[in-house]
């Protein structure tokens, strides 16, 4: 039993503790409830998990102006969208971001860069497309969360006749995924140690998997599961 215990300790020491992959790194804030999550059903979601609040709750905003004349269309989003982003500079309790799985801040100096895109369905309208988050506090609830943006975009000054829409759904983020990796491998750990004196020396337990990145799963409203897919096997020593 000793000798399997020092094994899985070992195996979990040499796993690399940094993002090493492209998805997303040690400081990226990810959208994790978004298209990256990858729907893992509670049967799925391996015993060691760790459970923490969500870094962020965001939606994805529009901000859209019908003006007929198009330099003065162009004027007013930029307005807007200043406006916005001094109205959230003054706030500790909203951010602006750009992007949509992997977010990054906005602020006033960078409205004039941003893509102003078309709408299809109405003519002479343009639109720019912004993330809106709020910090996922310790005892918050969902609809106090959601109502922080909501007033938000309700009291942001909109310049000439444009407005601000929320669109999409409200998603979690977490910032930085690959942090919470050594605290999990330190978990999987500690569970092979109890399974394997649980089942004695006449067993050997080995542990698959560690290699796999940090994934998740919503665990509640504000609250994710953090994991790594990792299989535990018991199985008679020496087979």
């Amino acid at each position: 039993m000793k000798s399997a215990i020092a094994l899985i300790a070992a195996a979990v020491l040499l796993i690399p503790l940094t993002a090493t992959g492209q998805d997303y790194g040690e400081v990226d804030e990810i959208v994790v409830t978004g298209s990256r999550l990858a729907g893992w059903g509670p049967e799925e979601v391996p015993q060691v998990r760790l459970t923490r609040r969500a870094d962020n709750l965001v939606i994805q905003v529009q901000v859209i102006c019908d003006t007929r004349d198009p330099a003065r269309r162009r004027a007013e989003l930029l307005e807007t969208l200043r406006n916005m982003a001094r109205s959230a500079a003054g706030r500790d309790d909203i951010d602006l971001s750009t992007g949509s799985d992997i977010l990054s801040s906005f602020d006033e100096t960078m409205a004039g860069g941003l893509t102003i895109g078309v709408d299809r369905t109405r003519a002479d309208t343009s639109l720019v497309t912004l993330t809106i988050k709020t910090p996922v506090r310790a005892d918050d609830t969902l609809d106090a969360a959601t109502a922080r943006i909501e007033r938000f975009v309700e009291q942001a000054p909109k310049a000439g006749r444009t407005e601000i829409v929320l669109s999409g759904d409200w998603e979690l983020t977490l910032i930085g995924p690959d942090r919470y990796r050594a605290e999990i491998l330190a978990a999987i750990a500690a569970d092979a140690r109890r399974t394997a004196e649980a089942f004695g020396d006449q067993y050997a337990v080995q542990v698959d998997g560690l290699a796999h990145r940090v994934t998740w799963t919503q665990s509640g409203p504000l609250d994710l599961s953090l994991f790594i897919p990792y299989q535990l096997t018991v199985t008679p020593a020496g087979s």
